[in-house]
C-alpha cells in the first residue's frame, strides 16, 4: 500500500468594516461663561464678542460706521451705546437706533462703578460729559487742560485714567471728575499708551500703536504702564487695527448670541463594513455654507459624546483610510464634516461658529477573516480519508471554498470551527498532497 501525505494551505481573506448611524452632533456656540466677556467695535460698526478667557471673536451685530466708530458701551440695562461722529442707542437683535444725538461728537466712553457713564467729548470743544440713559439726557462738565484729547477712558484701583494726547504726545492722564481741567498726566514721554477701546480691568487691542499688533490682545496695568500680552484673536476678523472701542458687560446683563453663518452640511446616515487596510468615504451631501474665513474638513472621531476632544482624523479628503498607528479594529469610531475658522490648514476648534454635521456615521475597522487546517494525523494512504479541521477568525457565519486532491468544493459552516473530510484518491503516487481555501467569506466580508 502506498502512503500519501498531503499538507494544508490556509488563506487570509479580506473584510470590509462597519458604519453605522449617529444622531445628532451639534457643535456648541456659546461663549464659555466663566470667563470675562467684552464687547469689541470695529472703526466700521461691526460689533463683536470677545470671550478673553477662550481668546475668541464673533460678529453680533453690524451697527455700520456712520462717519467712523470709535467707542462703544454696553448700558446696564443691556442696550448699545455707539459713538460714531455722534451718538447711538440701539437695543440688539435691532440695528436700528433707538436713539441718537448728533449735535456733538464724542470719542469715549466709560461706566463708573457708581454707575455714572462719563463720555470724552471731541467736537465742538475736547472735554468731559456725562449721559443719563434713563433720559437721554447729556450734561457737559469742562474742558480738558489746554491741548488735551482724550480718546479712551477706564478705571482702576477706583480711580478714572484717560488715554489721550497733549501738545503732541502720547498721554495717561487721571481724570478730575469735577474739574476736567485740573486732570493730571501720570505718564507721557513717548510711551506708547495709544490703545484702542481700554475696559475698566485694562483690556485692550492696539489700535495702531506703536509695538503692538491689532489682532491682539492685552491688558494694561496703570501701576506699571505696561501692556501685557494675553493672545492672539482672530486676525481674519480684526485685521491689524483692532477694535476702536471695547466695553465690558454690566452684572446681570445677558450675552448676545453670535451670528454664525457656518453650516457643516449633513452626512446621510450609512451602515458600512470595510476591511482592513481599506478606505471608507463619508457620505457628505455637499451641502455646506461657509462664510470667508471658513474651511470644511471631514473627521473620523471616537466618542460621540467629546466629538471635539476625540477627533483621530481631520482631513481635506471624504475619503478615511485606517491607520493602525492610531486605529483599533472591532471598535467603533464615527464621521462627520466639520466647518469653522480655518487654523493651519485645520478648523480651529475655538471657533464660535464652529458646526458640525447634524448626522454622522459609524464605522468599524475589520480584521480580514482567515481559516487555518490542521488534521490529527497527516498520514494518509491512496483511498482513504482524513477528517480536517478548519479553524476561522471573523464573525460567522462562513463560507469556505477549498481544493483537496478531490476537486474543489465549498462549504458552510455556522461557527468559528468546522471540519471537512478529505480523501486520497485510489492510486495516488506518494507525497505531499495539498488543501487549500481559495475563498472565504465571513459576516462582513467576500473575498477571493
Amino acid at each position: 500500500m502506498k502512503r500519501v501525505i498531503f499538507t494544508t494551505i490556509a488563506t487570509a481573506i479580506l473584510l470590509p468594516m462597519a458604519l453605522y448611524l449617529l444622531w445628532p452632533a451639534q457643535a456648541a456656540q456659546q461663549a464659555n461663561m466663566n470667563g470675562p466677556i467684552l464687547y469689541g467695535i470695529t472703526s466700521g460698526g461691526a460689533l463683536y464678542k470677545v470671550d478673553v478667557m477662550n481668546c475668541t471673536a464673533c460678529l453680533i451685530a453690524n451697527l455700520g460706521g456712520n462717519g467712523g466708530t470709535t467707542d462703544v458701551l454696553v448700558l446696564p440695562n443691556g442696550d448699545i451705546l455707539v459713538q460714531s461722529g455722534g451718538l447711538y442707542r440701539y437695543t440688539l437683535p435691532d440695528i436700528t437706533p433707538i436713539w441718537t444725538e448728533l449735535n456733538s461728537g464724542y470719542a469715549g466712553s466709560v461706566l463708573a462703578p457708581n454707575g455714572t457713564i462719563y463720555l470724552a467729548r471731541s467736537f465742538p470743544t475736547y472735554g468731559l460729559a456725562t449721559y443719563d440713559p434713563a433720559t437721554n439726557t447729556i450734561t457737559y462738565i469742562g474742558d480738558w487742560p489746554p491741548g488735551m484729547q482724550i480718546d479712551e477712558f477706564f478705571y482702576q484701583n477706583g480711580v478714572l485714567y484717560g488715554f489721550g494726547v497733549q501738545s503732541g504726545s502720547d498721554v495717561l492722564v487721571e481724570i478730575n471728575t469735577t474739574n476736567p481741567g485740573l486732570s493730571t498726566v501720570v505718564y507721557s514721554s513717548g510711551l506708547n499708551i495709544n490703545s484702542g477701546g481700554t475696559t475698566n480691568n485694562g483690556y485692550t487691542t492696539a489700535n495702531g500703536a506703536p509695538g503692538l499688533s491689532g489682532d491682539e490682545l492685552y491688558q494694561y496695568n496703570v501701576n506699571t504702564n505696561t501692556f501685557e500680552f494675553l493672545c492672539d484673536l482672530d486676525n481674519f476678523i480684526l485685521g491689524s487695527n483692532g477694535f476702536s472701542g471695547l466695553s465690558e458687560l454690566p452684572a446681570g446683563v445677558s450675552e448676545a448670541p453670535c451670528l454664525c453663518s457656518t453650516f457643516a452640511g449633513t452626512v446621510t446616515g450609512q451602515t458600512f463594513n470595510v476591511c482592513v487596510p481599506g478606505s471608507v468615504t463619508i457620505p457628505y451631501n455637499n451641502n455646506a455654507t461657509l462664510d470667508g474665513n471658513d474651511i470644511l474638513r471631514y473627521i473620523l472621531f471616537s466618542d460621540p459624546a467629546d466629538t471635539l476632544g476625540s477627533i483621530i482624523v481631520q482631513s481635506s479628503s471624504a475619503t478615511i483610510a485606517f491607520n493602525p498607528a492610531t486605529m483599533q479594529t472591532g471598535v467603533p469610531y464615527y464621521l462627520a464634516t466639520l466647518a469653522g475658522d480655518d487654523l493651519g490648514g485645520n478648523v480651529d476648534l475655538n471657533d464660535p461658529c464652529l458646526d458640525i454635521s447634524n448626522t454622522a456615521a459609524q464605522v468599524i475597522w475589520r480584521e480580514r477573516p482567515a481559516v487555518i487546517f490542521s488534521v490529527a494525523n497527516p498520514n494518509v494512504c491512496a483511498g482513504d480519508c482524513r477528517t480536517v479541521t478548519a479553524t476561522f477568525t471573523g464573525e460567522p457565519p462562513f463560507t469556505l471554498t477549498y481544493t483537496t486532491p478531490a476537486g474543489m468544493f465549498m462549504e458552510s459552516f455556522p461557527g468559528n470551527t468546522g471540519v471537512i473530510l478529505v480523501c486520497v484518491p485510489a492510486g495516488a503516487l506518494a507525497g505531499p498532497l495539498q488543501v487549500q481555501a481559495t475563498a472565504l467569506t465571513d459576516e462582513w466580508c467576500a473575498c477571493q
